[in-house]
């Protein structure tokens, strides 16, 4: 395919996020978005937003990406895997290696009349659940939280940790109560507590029979695989986050006896195809993978939906369905509706930027 135009936006949202996690809330989102064209009309769509417990940085990526898109308009590209890197220099740059990565699959998707999942080795389903998310707030707010989520159809619930062990406990302990049976409760620390605490808050935690526990302590923190391990025999599965950017991470985590899910966010692996890649290598060491984004639009949330449509095992909710509350500039083809989020029939990502909306947002040059 010959690629004839490329553009890149440089976009910036206003958010009143309150406080999820121990890094705190989100208040200006920086996404780049990516779109190419070839010389038959068809157009790949991509997004680079950096991860919030990263250095990546959104003007870093615009840098980068604007570098590519000078020079591949006009080359005939056969092979989107092999392109990336001869256009840019994206070391540390994983976020905006995603998004051109992911611009030239929709592409290529899109002119072989094919969905994007097709590029990550077909479909096993066309639907999954959602989870819902719930903050460092009171047990009083998280039950107001949860009441909505099953309301609209979520029963698993991420609750965020790693702040206070005692209200951390107390508000899953809390959880567990108001709605015995009919929630699953998942738990994620960002890596906020020392070695002792995560083992405190775990004794604590025992009686609300969690699916897993998420980034206990650092990957950086002393010991972390003995900290894992301990959690793991205590009965409760590990999952990581943030000791997860590789497939040499993931093989680490298998050989240290120290993982039970990787938290896949494709923006993590420098694109859809690395991402598969660490996926198929968890999933082949009898390993789950929950897809997660965090505040990416539609587009990145549809890569992730090709992704997780092609995993082996889909026997848990994933985090795809996290928004910022701000208006959409994407034109989404797929649907969340009753928990699930589900693809509808086409070709490449389904998901395309609303121009004049994309320009209101765009950053000044």
């Amino acid at each position: 395919m010959r690629i004839t135009e490329a553009d890149v936006w440089e976009t910036a949202s206003q958010v009143n996020q309150r406080s999820r996690n121990r890094y705190g809330g989100a208040t200006l989102l920086d996404r780049v978005i990516v779109r190419l064209r070839d010389d038959a009309g068809n157009e790949g769509w991509g997004e680079a937003m950096p991860v919030s417990f990263t250095e990546e940085t959104g003007a870093a990526d615009a840098v980068a990406l604007r570098e590519a898109a000078g020079k591949i308009a006009g080359r005939e590209v056969e092979d989107p895997a092999a392109e990336v890197d001869r256009l840019a220099d994206f070391g540390g740059l994983k976020a905006a290696r995603t998004g051109l990565e992911t611009a030239l699959l929709d592409l290529w998707a899109r002119a072989s009349g094919r969905p994007f999942s097709d590029a990550l080795g077909g479909e096993r389903r066309d639907r999954f659940a959602l989870d819902g998310p719930i903050g460092l707030v009171s047990p009083e707010e998280a039950a107001e939280k949860a009441k909505g989520f099953l309301a609209s159809g979520i029963s698993t619930l991420k609750v965020k940790a790693g702040q206070d062990l005692e209200a951390d406990a107390r508000r899953l302990l809390s959880l567990r109560e108001v709605f015995g049976d009919r929630i699953r409760l998942r738990t994620d620390a960002n890596g906020g507590y020392s070695a002792d605490e995560a083992i405190q808050f775990t004794n604590k935690i025992l009686p609300a029979g969690i699916d897993h526990f998420e980034q206990p302590v650092l990957p950086s923190g002393e010991g972390c695989f003995d900290v894992f391990r301990e959690i793991r025999a205590m009965g409760i599965p590990i999952a990581v986050d943030e000791s997860l950017f590789s497939l040499d991470d993931a093989e680490r985590l298998i050989a240290e006896d120290a993982v039970d899910v990787g938290v896949i966010k494709i923006a993590k692996f420098g694109g859809p195809l690395a991402a598969r890649e660490v996926a198929r290598a968890l999933e082949a060491a009898g390993k789950a993978c929950i897809l997660s984004s965090s505040y990416e639009s539609h587009i990145g949330k549809s890569s992730g939906l090709a992704l997780a449509l092609s995993l082996e095992n889909c026997d848990r909710a994933h985090e795809l369905g996290h928004f910022a509350p701000e208006e959409d500039f994407i034109r989404w083809r797929h649907d969340i509706s009753g928990g699930v989020m589900s693809r509808r029939e086409g070709t490449g990502l389904g998901a395309e930027g609303i121009l004049d909306r994309m320009e209101a947002m765009t950053v000044p040059a």
